[in-house]
């Protein structure tokens, strides 16, 4: 199976770095609004937006079979970075047998669902003018439950399945209707399926297969 990397960088939210040579995906591109944007490795996609810059880059990370002709992708927040081929593999070892993957959240222990994630977040500067509190009233009025669980999502794993990419369609229509906020809309579209996803084998933040380097901008 052919399996593209797949990121974006809009409004210079983030410093992409180079992909290492040998990091054996067999496509790798980033979907940008900077046109001079060229980084080792990645194979770069203008496409300007009138959205905002963080909702801009949801298009890619939840619809990414629109950027690449592989059968497969692994979305990497561009606040991470490739240490070497050993992610390819990992990302096979999970795709192989699933066609949705992302991560357990590294704070489960706090917060184990999206009422949790939304009392956390919404007063950040990023989020302070999204519809944070309605959109979770609307999750609550329709009987999503507590404690259902919480997931992060700097890299989703992605098999280009029937049913995987209606998920992303319908997971990219919540950032319009809701929030930018993916990991409150992410359980709630879950919940609806049924369903409870594979997640990637590490700890999202502590492992040897990406380094995570921080947003360069807050807001």
């Amino acid at each position: 199976m052919r399996t593209a990397l797949v990121t974006a960088l809009y409004g210079a939210y983030d410093d992409l770095r180079p992909l290492p040579v040998g990091h054996g995906f067999d496509d790798a591109v980033v979907v940008t609004d900077d046109p001079q944007l060229d980084v080792e490795g990645w194979r770069t996609l203008y496409l300007p937006s009138s959205l905002h810059p963080r909702l801009a880059a949801k298009l890619p990370k939840m619809m990414p079979w629109r950027f690449t002709d592989c059968e497969a992708a692994v979305w990497l927040d561009a606040s991470f970075s490739v240490r070497d081929h050993l992610f390819r593999q990992f990302a096979d070892a999970h795709l192989g047998t699933a066609d949705f993957v992302v991560w357990e959240h590294p704070d489960r222990a706090n917060r184990d669902c999206l009422y949790d994630e939304a009392l956390f977040c919404r007063d950040w500067p990023k989020y302070r003018d999204a519809r944070i509190r309605e959109q979770v009233a609307r999750y609550a009025s329709a009987g999503m439950p507590p404690h259902y669980g919480l997931w992060a999502a700097g890299a989703v794993g992605w098999t280009f399945t029937a049913r995987s990419m209606e998920f992303g369609r319908r997971w990219h229509s919540e950032q319009h209707r809701g929030s930018i906020q993916d990991q409150i809309s992410l359980p709630f579209l879950l919940w609806e399926d049924d369903m409870l996803p594979v997640t990637w084998d590490a700890d999202e933040l502590r492992n040897v297969y990406i380094w995570h380097h921080g947003h360069l901008r807050a807001d």
